[in-house]
């Protein structure tokens, strides 16, 4: 679930007048600039290199940073630095860039000097250059602010961590099984859209590749896992029934290591139920989901994206969608067919494996779904919205997972979502932000990681 360490590149800059006129403060700007680098980052591997003031030392550095693979790269100035030497080097840039307006001083008292004007003097730099990407719209960021100051260093840390879930969401493989849903409007956007502006394959995987995938699994191993199940939770189907569901999750972890997949769009009307191979992976798909899947319903590759994100900057999430308005008390139910995570139960102990009736699709078929109360607390709720011209936004909300017994006549994983301001405008808001029927949802309060997310990526960011 969790990203791998960012790898950042930082670039500390100066002017080459200084270096040309006064060659011993370029030098103590180097000594500084190392002492500042194994100072203050704990949350990423750093490849650094020598202070630059000429373009070809920022084109050298900014090669060899890429050849490093970095997520990121950090600009900051230790002294001025004009423009033109930094600009047209990243204007086409291929990774986030994330200018740190800072200075060696921290405080201006009564003995401040020449010496120490002269030595904290960069922020003119910061102002020249992001002038300048501003007009060439090249997308960047700016953290303002001291190394002994907490909250500066947790904006750093998060843009790092942004950064490298950028670097993976580039690398991501989402699996589509059933195509969409048909007509179903909102996530339906192309794939080279998504491709486009994520960086994302979509791979359309065939429901005969599943059945066939599935008959080729040992029954010895299937017996293993049930065996081990009828422990771990209140199971409440057949024998039989468990074990096609065991099957079945065993061929689509097959065909996940087999593509690389790290998220799943499944449309479960693709799914007839008319035999042990052919059953909605309702139970695999809890599972997935609890281990770090993306995942969307419908064939909603967008929600599985949105779902995948929120794993990696959350830890876990889950993937949901508003059914009921309780205008009264300013509630939200929430629902879907059989998708849950499981690690967000209120009680592990009474997590209940039950038989899910699909005659929706095909009368007479069932297939199986965990179903248990969520854990109450603040959530925070994401959306991916597809936006005119091929572009998106991202859209989040907070609100409150109320400690409830589940409906005892709804056979779906459900919940009740409390919000803080009138439901009425919440609801009225999300539709003309463009949000979609699918939504991610992950425990915590993540509108300032995804708002970093957003800006990273060069998304709108839209909180309600």
């Amino acid at each position: 679930m969790s990203i791998q360490r960012p790898v950042i590149g930082m670039l500390g800059v100066t002017a080459s007048l200084y270096k040309e006129k006064l060659p011993q403060f370029v030098e103590e700007l180097e000594k500084q600039y190392k002492n500042f680098v194994q100072k203050c980052f704990s949350f990423a591997d750093i490849v650094s290199f020598p202070v630059a003031y000429e373009r070809h030392m920022i084109e050298e550095s900014y090669s060899k940073m890429l050849q490093a693979g970095v997520d990121g790269i950090i600009i900051v100035f230790l002294s001025y630095s004009p423009s033109m030497i930094i600009a047209p080097v990243i204007e086409k840039s291929r990774v986030p860039v994330l200018i740190w307006n800072t200075q060696h001083l921290f405080e201006i008292n009564k003995s401040f000097s020449v010496k120490d004007m002269i030595n904290n003097h960069g922020m003119h730099g910061v102002q020249d250059l992001s002038c300048v990407l501003l007009r060439q719209k090249s997308p960047f960021i700016i953290v303002t602010g001291h190394w002994t100051q907490n909250d500066t260093m947790l904006s750093l840390a998060n843009w790092c961590r942004c950064a490298a879930v950028y670097g993976a969401l580039k690398r991501l493989k989402v699996g589509r099984i059933g195509g969409r849903f048909k007509d179903m409007g909102d996530f339906s956007v192309s794939d080279e859209a998504i491709g486009k502006n994520f960086g994302v394959d979509i791979v359309d995987i065939e429901i005969a590749e599943l059945e066939n995938e599935a008959k080729q699994i040992s029954r010895d191993d299937i017996e293993q896992v049930l065996k081990n199940e009828k422990k771990k939770f209140i199971v409440e189907i057949d024998s039989s029934l468990h074990e096609n569901l065991i099957c079945t999750e065993m061929a689509l972890r097959n065909i996940i290591n087999r593509y690389g997949l790290g998220a799943l769009a499944i449309n479960f009307m693709a799914f007839k139920g008319d035999s042990a191979y052919n059953l909605m992976p309702f139970y695999a798909i809890s599972k997935l989901i609890s281990e770090g899947m993306g995942y969307g319903g419908e064939g909603d590759a967008l929600c599985a994206i949105s779902v995948w994100i929120f794993q990696k900057l959350a830890g876990q999430a889950t993937f949901t969608e508003m059914f009921t308005t309780d205008y009264k008390n300013n509630r939200i139910f929430m629902s879907h067919m059989g998708e849950s995570n499981l690690s967000m139960a209120k009680n592990d102990a009474e997590i209940k494996l039950v038989k899910k009736d699909m005659s929706i699709v095909n009368p007479g078929s069932f297939t199986g779904m965990f179903l248990f109360q969520q854990k109450p607390g603040t959530v925070t709720l994401f959306n991916l919205a597809p936006c005119e011209k091929e572009k998106f936004r991202f859209i989040a909300a907070t609100g409150r997972v109320e400690s409830r017994k589940i409906f005892p006549d709804i056979k779906a994983p459900h919940f009740l979502l409390k919000l803080k301001d009138d439901v009425r405008d919440f609801l009225t808001s999300y539709s003309l932000y463009g949000g979609t029927h699918h939504l991610a949802m992950a425990y915590g309060d993540y509108n300032e990681q995804l708002r970093t997310l957003a800006s990273v990526i060069g998304l709108e960011f839209l909180q309600i």
